[in-house]
């Protein structure tokens, strides 16, 4: 089957799809400078990918179609002209637009048709598919499958010391960046090899090529791989010299946008100073109160959640999503991780001109626990979640016996990050001691939960009871079962919840 074609609609004085070879996986549209700043009829139902303004100097405005339908962070204007018209940089700041060369449209094209596909993917390969070099004589220390420490004297010249067992497909028509997460002391030098294998291919011999310990600083675009009809397969190879220790986490692979985003278009990628990731997107919708903010779930496949769901509001959203660990680590992190996470949401809602009143957290398992320890450093108008977990440790001691190896990831959290080396009830007991350090007095708390939770049974109920003596007004409903029992009926009161508020509380109907 082949992919959906990326629409593009050009706004121009001449067309482009006549003056320059197009890539296949682009369906051209275009319209006239004259055309686009009168009344104009589309056809029903038409939405480009991809809005390019190629001649702003001709520009004065855009007629209310285009406006309408042109996508946020996918207005793409040639950087080497003039803005003259208010009214397009009224326009292209509320779509969040993009500033793009066109010295060469014949890249530019290109890159437009890599980066502005439908869905998202991103997987990683984490320790339990680590191999060590034989012929390695120092010692090796698994963190559970949080990391790898490897500690010796690798050399004075580049060893192969560390393999991935599985390859990573790298699909038709996409590019992939790599990111490894790792920590090392200064006297190790590393650097990281791939190895292509194309599909059906029966050459013996393989492309390769190294990125440099400087190129692992930022996530690097793998840009020679041969999957242009029908994909190829990687294998990485981790070369090592010097003295010391290293410690080996997850190495990720991900469908690259290049500068147009992460993840999704117009997505955005946080790191701090131990290389732990964190992405968010923001959606300006129509700019009126509230601020929806959700955290994603437990995701193996590394990506966002819930744009559909909240797209459909109308209001302002930001979507955080977290891709460590096997599918997430909650989003606690060092200071400045939490603080940069905590920092988004402050940012957004300043540049709105709200008031933290103005703010709905949000989430479901996983992100509950998000919502509600963000929202103890903000005096939001209502968390919602859906199945709260709160007692990290809890979840983890439950994963002998009630839930037994469901659930390992509670057992990596353990080990990894701010928790390393604590004991679970010491988790538990800085959790609280975070939380009641927030002041929830403003704050409407719905939390729909499951009453035979088997990840965290205790959550709803020491909520109530933890804030009481705030007075917090907490609105529950309980289902029986387990934790992944009845995912229907919680997003279902999850949704209700956010449509009471809107409508109740900010006085909004205009849901699409």
């Amino acid at each position: 089957m082949n992919p959906q074609k990326i629409s593009v609609l050009q706004v121009g004085v001449s067309d482009w799809s006549k003056k320059f070879s197009l890539p296949d996986q682009l369906k051209w549209n275009f319209i006239t400078v004259e055309k686009a700043q009168k009344k104009l009829l589309l056809k029903d139902g038409f939405k480009p990918r991809v809005l390019m303004l190629t001649d702003l100097e001709q520009l004065d405005d855009l007629n209310e179609t285009i406006r309408k339908i042109a996508p946020v962070y996918a207005v793409l204007y040639p950087q080497e002209q003039k803005l003259i018209s208010p009214k397009i940089v009224d326009f292209l700041k509320n779509k969040r637009a993009v500033a793009v060369s066109l010295k060469d449209p014949t890249k530019l094209l290109k890159k437009i048709a890599l980066s502005f596909f439908d869905n998202q993917s991103g997987i990683k390969l984490g320790v339990n598919n680590i191999e060590i070099n034989p012929a390695f004589n120092g010692t090796q220390t698994y963190h559970g499958n949080s990391s790898l420490e490897l500690d010796s004297n690798y050399g004075s010249e580049y060893r192969p010391l560390v393999y991935w067992r599985n390859s990573m497909y790298v699909d038709p028509g996409k590019r992939v960046e790599v990111w490894l997460e790792y920590l090392k002391e200064e006297s190790v030098n590393l650097k990281l090899q791939f190895f292509e294998t194309a599909n059906g291919s029966t050459e013996n011999e393989q492309p390769t090529w190294t990125l440099s310990e400087q190129q692992l600083q930022q996530p690097e675009i793998l840009e020679r791989t041969h999957n242009e009809k029908n994909g190829s397969y990687l294998n990485a190879v981790l070369w090592i010299k010097g003295q010391g220790k290293i410690e080996i986490s997850s190495l990720h692979f991900r469908w690259s946008r290049y500068e147009f985003g992460n993840l999704i278009v117009g997505g955005q990628r946080m790191v701090d100073r131990f290389r732990q990731e964190f992405f968010y997107y923001f959606d300006p919708g129509d700019l009126k109160p509230p601020l929806n903010v959700y955290f994603a779930g437990y995701r193996s496949l590394e990506g966002f959640e819930g744009y559909g769901m909240l797209k459909k509001l109308g209001a302002p959203f930001l979507l955080f999503t977290d891709p460590r660990l096997e599918g997430g680590n909650f989003y606690i992190g060092s200071q400045e991780y939490e603080q940069k996470l905590l920092g988004v949401i402050k940012k957004v809602v300043a540049e709105l001109g709200f008031t933290q009143q103005q703010i709905i957290l949000s989430g479901i398992s996983m992100g509950t626990f998000a919502a509600l320890y963000y929202g103890s450093f903000l005096k939001a108008h209502a968390i919602i979640l859906g199945k709260p977990l709160i007692n990290l440790g809890l979840i983890a001691e439950n994963n002998r016996l009630l839930r037994p190896q469901e659930f390992d990831t509670s057992l990596d959290i353990l080990m990894s990050g701010k928790a390393k080396g604590s004991s679970s009830k010491d988790l538990n007991h800085y959790i609280w001691r975070k939380l009641l350090q927030g002041n929830f007095k403003e704050t409407v708390i719905a939390a729909a939960y499951m009453k035979n939770d088997d990840y965290d049974g205790l959550a709803f109920k020491q909520l109530v009871h933890q804030l009481q003596p705030q007075q917090v007004k907490i609105l529950g409903k309980g289902w029986i079962g387990r934790h992944n029992d009845n995912t229907p009926a919680i997003i279902s009161w999850f949704l209700n919840q956010y449509n009471y508020f809107l409508r109740n509380d900010f006085e909004r109907n205009n849901y699409e």
